[in-house]
């Protein structure tokens, strides 16, 4: 049974007013970024591992899965996605694509079939 949220935090419920406070900044500084949030953390993205990322998207997405699933530990998946050489990265980001592009024909499918049984089902055949 889901259980919402709000219900597992003990602190007060937040209106937007509380959020109008915060804030997120983006500095650059030669190859590698800091995201400074509002409340003070910094994280630094190094500009080489966010480019292998932008150049294998789908792979990204692969590897995000993964670790959502627990399979596999965060920081493990990501440093070795990265040594896996451009070559390899290339040809599992094309099926990672081409993953993609079938989920997103086996949802337009399903979707047209809930659209005919609804159809069918107001027009009393």
């Amino acid at each position: 049974m889901a259980v919402p949220i709000n219900l597992l935090n003990n602190s007060e419920p937040s209106s937007d007013e509380d959020f109008s406070d915060s804030e997120l900044s983006l500095t650059s500084e030669d190859e590698s970024s800091e995201i400074t949030s509002a409340g003070g953390e910094t994280e630094t993205n190094h500009g080489e591992g966010d480019e292998f990322w932008v150049r294998y998207p789908y792979l990204k997405i692969v590897i995000d899965t993964i670790v959502a699933q627990g399979v596999v530990p965060k920081d493990y998946a990501y440093e070795r996605a990265k040594l896996l050489g451009d070559d390899e990265a290339k040809k599992l980001n094309q099926e990672g694509n081409a993953l993609f592009l079938m989920e997103i024909e086996f949802c337009k499918k399903k979707i047209e079939l809930i659209s005919s049984v609804i159809s069918k089902m107001l027009s009393g055949k």
